[in-house]
């Protein structure tokens, strides 16, 4: 365990679940962390975090900008958000590539998350001291662009996925974990070699299944989906 007692403390603006993840993370890192939200107490984020070197603003990407004009004395603790969309003046930007689930993880997990922040910024030491992670830098005026591509990626896979394990159990009575293999290897294939990772009927051009698939599909939302990706592949 790394240990950062002569580190000033790390203040954390918000309670929900990126920040519940880095206050476990920097416990476990040794490093101290002071914590404040407006459900927490009633005192000023100002008063609360008095004394920090750094204060991370780990709320909604809507409230960000709202919460430092509201509290414009934190700027001297020089605020960091997590957003990958968000591009303001009054923050810097480190964005953590990683999902946070319900589950805490564990150091070797936290410690190998990338963060990705703006080119012609501050060093990603300077930005998260004490942290060991690795870093990576963009143009600030591509975050937009990143951060749509991180959705896409994440969050359309988690739908697709939740999606097949709900009908394997609801409709087809099949186990979940029976697709278990089968996710694994997918995201296997896919960190080896993504430009071959792709199987099935669009690698192959077979028209047949794939209207077979969508007349499956009929009525269901997730056949425009399926039709979102046959274009998608067919225009890359």
């Amino acid at each position: 365990m790394l240990r950062s007692s002569a580190l000033a403390p790390i203040g954390i603006v918000g309670d929900g679940r990126v920040a519940r993840h880095f206050v476990h993370y920097f416990g476990l890192l040794g490093v101290p962390a002071r914590i404040w939200s407006r459900r927490a107490g009633a005192a000023s984020p100002v008063d609360a975090l008095a004394g920090c070197g750094r204060v991370l603003i780990l709320i909604r990407d809507s409230a960000v900008i709202p919460f430092l004009e509201e509290w414009p004395a934190l700027k001297a603790m020089g605020p960091v958000h997590f957003s990958g969309n968000l591009v303001t003046p009054l923050a810097r930007a480190a964005h953590p590539l990683m999902t946070f689930a319900e589950r805490l993880y564990d150091l070797e997990t936290y410690t190998s998350i990338p963060f990705v922040i703006d080119a012609g910024g501050p060093a990603f030491a300077e930005l998260l001291p004490g942290l060991p992670n690795p870093s990576f830098t963009i143009d600030p005026a591509q975050r937009p662009y990143y951060h749509a591509l991180c959705v896409l990626a994440g969050n359309g896979s988690t739908l697709l996925w939740a999606k097949l394990f709900d009908e394997f159990a609801n409709r087809l009575g099949l186990p979940p974990g029976a697709a278990h293999p089968f996710l694994k290897q997918v995201a296997a294939n896919v960190a080896l070699n993504p430009a071959r990772a792709l199987t099935g009927p669009l690698s192959r051009g077979d028209d047949t299944t794939i209207r077979s698939n969508l007349a499956a599909l009929e009525g269901d939302p997730f056949q425009g989906v399926y039709q979102a990706f046959v274009r998608a592949y067919a225009g890359r």
